[in-house]
C-alpha cells in the first residue's frame, strides 16, 4: 500500500529576470574601469606581475634564503614514569626482607603484606606501584629459577606459606623459555 494521493504534484515554473544593461564608467586619473559595481585592473597596472607570453603572468622570483642549519641537537633521554620511580623504591625497601633480597619465591597474596610494609614506612605507593614492583621481581631470572626448582613459598618475615606446585613450576619454565637468551 501507498500513501499517494490522486491529486497532481504542483508544479513550479522558473523564470529569469532580464539582464541589467552594463554601465561602463572610466576614471581619467586613475585608468581604473569599472563595470557594474566590479573594478576591472588593466594588464599594464600590475606591479607585481610580469607578462612573459600572451595571457601568461609570472611573479617575481623571491631570492633564495640562505640556509642556516642548526646544530644537531642530542635525543633526549626517555622519561622514566613516577610509578616505574616509585617501584624501585618500593623494591629498594623490600630489599630489608632476606625473602626478597634473596628472590625466594613469595607467598600468593603477598600484595597484602607489601601494602602493610607500605603502611608502615609511610611509603606513597598505589596498586600500580606494587604490581609494577611484584612483575619486576617475580620475572628476574634468579627467582623464576627459585619456583622452577619447586619447593616452599614463603611471606615476608621468613615463614612457610605453602608449596610450589607442579603447574607453577611448569609456568616458570615457559616464561625462562620465552625470555631472551644473552650470549
Amino acid at each position: 500500500m501507498s500513501n499517494t494521493t490522486d491529486k497532481p504534484r504542483q508544479t513550479i515554473s522558473i523564470t529569469r529576470k532580464p539582464a541589467m544593461p552594463a554601465t561602463t564608467t572610466t576614471a581619467p586619473e586613475t585608468g581604473v574601469v569599472k563595470r557594474t559595481g566590479k573594478r576591472i585592473i588593466k594588464r599594464d597596472q600590475l606591479p607585481a606581475a610580469t607578462l612573459t607570453r600572451p595571457g601568461k603572468f609570472e611573479k617575481p622570483k623571491p631570492k633564495p634564503a640562505k640556509a642556516t642549519r642548526k646544530p644537531r641537537q642530542p635525543p633526549k633521554p626517555p622519561k622514566t614514569p613516577p610509578s616505574d620511580l616509585r617501584a624501585r623504591e618500593l623494591s629498594d625497601s623490600l630489599n630489608n626482607f632476606t625473602v626478597w633480597r634473596e628472590c625466594l619465591p613469595l607467598a600468593l597474596g603477598i600484595e597484602k603484606q607489601i601494602f602493610r610494609h607500605i603502611a608502615d614506612l609511610h611509603l606513597s605507593a598505589s596498586k600500580r606501584v606494587v604490581s609494577k614492583a611484584l612483575h619486576y621481581h617475580t620475572h628476574k631470572l634468579t627467582y623464576l629459577l627459585a619456583v622452577g626448582r619447586g619447593g616452599m613459598r614463603f611471606n615476608l618475615d621468613g615463614t612457610d606459606a605453602g608449596a610450589i606446585t607442579q603447574g607453577e613450576r611448569d609456568h616458570a619454565g615457559r616464561v625462562l623459555a620465552a625470555m631472551p637468551q644473552s650470549t
